[in-house]
């Protein structure tokens, strides 16, 4: 622990520097996830300087190492630097060229920097928490309200891969998120060493029946196929959850900001739905707005599209979106597959 303070101490004193904090003094403060982040250490911190209004920050320092990483095919903390330190300013340079007002943009916290060194990665961001936001309670299920909007914002940001995509296609396909390694044997091997653990904890009457489940999606690749793009690819959140949303009420409106960008994946737009919907609804909400859900976030697809001056029925038309959302209704146990392996 004091090593991680140290290392955020040094960054923070960048922070300070770059941000023209003169005299400062930092204070830090450990704080937890309440089981939500299990891949890092998180802090507040707080830059104070005469003349200067305090600079509230929020920091997440590496805490997988040498052993767990060696045998895990995701590459989180290259993944978020690469996320902030590249493909965010492709974004933002599409919507500028593009004229896309302010009150469409995908929004994200202000990134202050850190460090990329190996096993010592940190990442410091503005603290969204001082702003009065906040996550959802994830011991309740949603509701259309906040669906809603958690929809229209993943709806922006897989627009603005689609447009890099068209405007840079070269750049886009040598980005290291869209190699897929799901089949690597790297990959297949740490999935089958997350299925044995899995299993050692479950009821002795099931075991047998998902393990066969388990290992037959293994050795069938049905995971390939579930993240398969076969229309239209896009760059997915990856983890997009209720726990990596943070929302507030602003002048009697729903505001949200998504975070965590360490699981990003080129695939299917459909994943990133599914995932939202199973990991923070329940069976009442599924009965009444799943239908519903996919047809709202088309609907904001298409109109973020269009303010990037894209066609959406060329380049993603609604029917190709219903033959993506088709071959994805499989067994609902085959898709929470996908959050054992995080």
């Amino acid at each position: 622990m004091a090593n991680c303070e140290e290392m955020l101490n040094d960054c923070l004193k960048k922070i300070a520097i770059d941000q023209n904090y003169e005299n400062y003094e930092i204070t830090i403060k450990a704080i937890s996830s309440g089981g939500a982040n299990y891949t890092s250490a998180l802090y507040l911190a707080t830059i104070q300087a005469p003349g200067k209004d305090d600079l509230k920050l929020f920091a997440k320092i590496a805490a997988i190492g040498e052993k767990i990483r060696s045998v895990s095919p995701y590459k989180l903390y290259e993944t978020e630097s690469l996320f902030y330190n590249y493909i965010l300013k492709k974004y933002k340079e599409l919507e500028e060229r593009n004229n896309v007002p302010a009150e469409y943009r995908f929004a994200t916290p202000k990134y202050y920097g850190g460090s990329d060194e190996y096993l010592k990665e940190v990442y410091v961001f503005e603290d969204l928490t001082s702003k009065g936001f906040t996550t959802y309670d994830r011991f309740k299920s949603i509701d259309w309200e906040y669906t809603s909007k958690c929809l229209e914002n993943l709806a922006r940001f897989h627009a603005l891969s689609i447009a890099f995509s068209q405007s840079e296609p070269e750049e886009f396909e040598n980005l290291n998120i869209t190699k897929d390694h799901r089949e690597s044997e790297e990959a297949l091997g740490f999935i089958r060493d997350v299925i044995a653990n899995a299993l050692t904890v479950t009821r002795e009457e099931n075991r047998d029946r998902l393990s066969k489940f388990m290992y037959g999606l293994v050795e069938n690749k049905e995971v390939k196929k579930f993240y398969r793009s076969y229309k239209r690819p896009v760059i997915g959140h990856g983890d997009y959850r209720p726990s990596n949303m943070m929302h507030r009420k602003h002048n009697g409106k729903l505001e949200l900001i998504s975070v965590d960008y360490q699981m990003l994946q080129l695939g299917n737009p459909i994943v990133d739905i599914l995932y939202f919907i199973f990991n923070g609804s329940d069976k009442k909400f599924r009965d009444e707005y799943f239908k519903q859900s996919f047809d709202h976030y088309y609907e904001e697809l298409s109109k973020a599209l269009k303010r990037l001056h894209l066609d959406p029925e060329q380049l993603y038309s609604r029917e190709d979106f219903d033959f993506e959302v088709k071959t994805r209704h499989q067994l609902p146990l085959s898709f929470l597959f996908k959050g054992v392996l995080k």
